[in-house]
């Protein structure tokens, strides 16, 4: 198991080492070997393209970076420390992320997300003691909606070079998942909105 890791570890850093100067699909499983100075079969025996590599990457760090966080306690410590681990790894995923094809990180990361919300979610019907459980299906709406919104809010963060800070986001998070917001926006019907007009400016541009 240890040997196996070792190998897996040096393909990763490998990678990583190429994504500095190299976007992602300019890179080779062949690159990657060769950096590594393996052979194309041992790549092959842990992961089916680069693409598995890479996921693979973001779930070992992640994995690593909730089990030694000490003080996840809250949504604000979590928004902040995440930040810190992707500053950390900046130019990685800053590559990673830029890829928009098939088996992309971003996917992963959803999917990833949406199944940690999910189990926190259950978790935390089972200590409040509901007397009405949300259903599975419900669960997994949830999981889903709540992860989209959160990629929502770190893909731009990413892409604009990491400015700002993503913890930011906290108290609206907290206005949105008290019902505040979504109170309001249900509350008018539709037919009483205003028109929407595009503004003429993108205001993310000034």
């Amino acid at each position: 198991m240890g040997g196996a890791n070792n190998t897996k570890n040096l393909l990763a850093e490998s990678l990583q080492d190429l994504m500095r100067t190299h976007p992602l699909e300019k890179i080779s499983v062949n690159d990657i070997v060769e950096h590594a100075g393996v052979g194309r079969n041992t790549f092959y025996y842990h992961f089916a393209d680069k693409y598995d590599l890479v996921n693979w990457c973001f779930q070992k760090g992640i994995m690593q970076f909730l089990t030694e966080s000490p003080s996840l306690g809250n949504w604000q410590s979590i928004l902040e420390q995440l930040e810190q681990y992707f500053r950390e790894h900046q130019v990685f995923y800053t590559n990673a992320l830029s890829y928009t094809g098939q088996n992309n990180l971003r996917d992963y990361i959803q999917q990833f997300l949406s199944g940690v919300l999910v189990q926190r979610l259950r978790e935390a019907q089972a200590m409040q003691g509901q007397k009405e459980e949300l259903s599975e299906s419900e669960l997994r709406f949830a999981g889903n909606f709540l992860s989209g919104a959160l990629m929502g809010i770190l893909l731009p963060w990413v892409q604009s070079g990491m400015k700002g800070h993503i913890a930011n986001c906290y108290n609206c998070l907290r206005s949105l998942c008290s019902g505040r917001m979504t109170q309001i926006f249900f509350a008018v019907p539709t037919e009483e909105l205003p028109a929407f007009n595009a503004p003429e400016e993108d205001c993310t541009s000034r």
